[in-house]
């Protein structure tokens, strides 16, 4: 007696994949879109999202460089650069 299995691949497989990376993209998406609206409000203007990202970087850059107090110099210089480069892209989004 032979015993065969039919393994099928198709397009419901490529769809679900599909609708969960949506979903995925979807909830990750939502924290920027809500920091969108809040710096529109606080801005006065409307800020994409790619800007809302440019905003987050210089904070990090400047909250990474300011508060760990016992960090080398070369380290608060590097932050510091970091910090200027950061807005200089900002500056250059229109922000």
């Amino acid at each position: 007696m032979e015993k065969n299995m039919t393994l099928t691949y198709g397009i419901n497989c490529n769809k679900s994949i599909s609708d969960i990376m949506k979903k995925v993209i979807n909830k990750v998406s939502t924290p920027v879109q809500l920091l969108s609206r809040y710096y529109s409000n606080i801005l006065e203007k409307e800020v994409t999202s790619r800007q809302t990202w440019l905003l987050i970087e210089a904070q990090t850059a400047f909250f990474a460089g300011i508060m760990p107090a016992d960090y080398p110099i070369v380290a608060r210089l590097l932050f510091g650069a970091w910090f200027i480069i950061a807005l200089h892209k900002c500056r250059k989004s229109g922000l």
